[in-house]
């Protein structure tokens, strides 16, 4: 019976990580990938400790998903060490607490100080609240696009060089979206895209992983991969004519073995499979870590060195790549 287990978690892993192509395609389960690692590794420990042939199931899957296996964890830096580079950050903000999800009223003076200590020459900002973003006076060129005609809420991209060019780029039905500009960055024009895909909008009760999970949640989550990869798509389209090297800077409310994942990977570098060390977990529902912020970059700019960092000043975790042209 345990076997029996063991073999059918280890089909579900491979599964989740898309090992089995379109023989398998169970979209929901790319959530779950963390949680069957685990549960594998658990079945690999025991089968050691019996010295047990089935210890070899685990090892053959490794073997043949080694690739997916370095989207969710990075054994080493693969970055190059150097002090020269384009420091970029990403972060959704959660609107710097203006809804009083933490009880601190310095949430937006934090982040600020946060800011100001890494020392990013560019942040991409998600959810950023107008009303009560600080000032970020070190940055003098800043440009805010909100997610909706007239909102308050939308996308910001704050810089030490300058911003040109500056567009909205809408979700047609959706509260999410994003922006582009062009960044002057000595003698190179990068084009930026901050963008905001399609949130899932569950609350504290919902849980993949436990009784309340439910064929609603099921059926929620089902729609909005399908918008995700819709959106995904249009911007794939747009981008298409940018004529600059791209940074693209994304909270994708997706991780790495889903298909907006892929779609958005395609022709782009994942600067964290380039220069990221360990998990690099930028949310976490229902206890998974789960790595859906990213920074892709065009294959014409090295990933010299990537960091997720670990303050906790909103429900996502900032990460932040050095970058360099060539």
């Amino acid at each position: 019976m345990l076997l029996i287990l063991n073999i059918l978690f280890l089909v579900l892993q491979l599964a989740s990580m898309g090992v089995l192509g379109g023989f398998v395609n169970i979209p929901l389960l790319t959530l779950l990938v963390p949680l069957l690692c685990v549960i594998n590794l658990v079945f690999f420990t025991i089968w050691m400790l019996r010295f047990q042939w089935p210890a070899m199931l685990f090892i053959g899957v490794l073997a043949i998903s080694l690739q997916e296996w370095q989207l969710l964890y990075q054994f080493e830096n693969r970055g190059i060490p150097t002090s020269k580079g384009l420091n970029v950050m990403s972060y959704n903000v959660r609107s710097f607490n203006r809804f009083k999800w933490l009880e601190d009223d310095n949430v937006s003076s934090s982040i600020e100080s946060f800011v100001n200590e890494t020392n990013a020459d560019v942040i991409c900002f998600q959810e950023f609240s107008k009303d009560q973003a600080p000032s970020f006076k070190d940055y003098p060129h800043q440009v805010f696009k909100p997610y909706v005609k007239d909102g308050k809420i939308g996308s910001s991209i704050i810089s030490k060089y300058p911003l040109v060019n500056s567009k909205v780029i809408s979700f047609e039905g959706s509260q999410n979206g994003g922006m582009q500009s062009d960044l002057i960055w000595k003698k190179d024009t990068l084009r930026f895209y901050n963008l905001h895909f399609e949130s899932f909008r569950l609350n504290r009760a919902d849980s993949l992983i436990s009784s309340n999970y439910s064929e609603k949640i099921r059926r929620k989550l089902q729609a909005v991969f399908e918008i995700q990869k819709e959106q995904v798509s249009q911007f794939n389209t747009l981008s298409q004519s940018s004529p600059y090297p791209e940074v693209v800077c994304t909270d994708l409310n997706n991780n790495a073995f889903s298909l907006p994942y892929k779609l958005l990977s395609k022709s782009r570098v994942d600067s964290f499979t380039e220069g990221g060390t360990g998990l690099g977990a930028t949310y976490y529902f229902s206890s998974l870590p789960l790595r859906i912020d990213f920074i892709f970059t065009s294959k014409a700019l090295t990933v010299i060195d990537y960091d997720t960092h670990g303050v906790k000043l909103s429900d996502h975790r900032p990460i932040s790549a050095k970058l360099n042209k060539g």
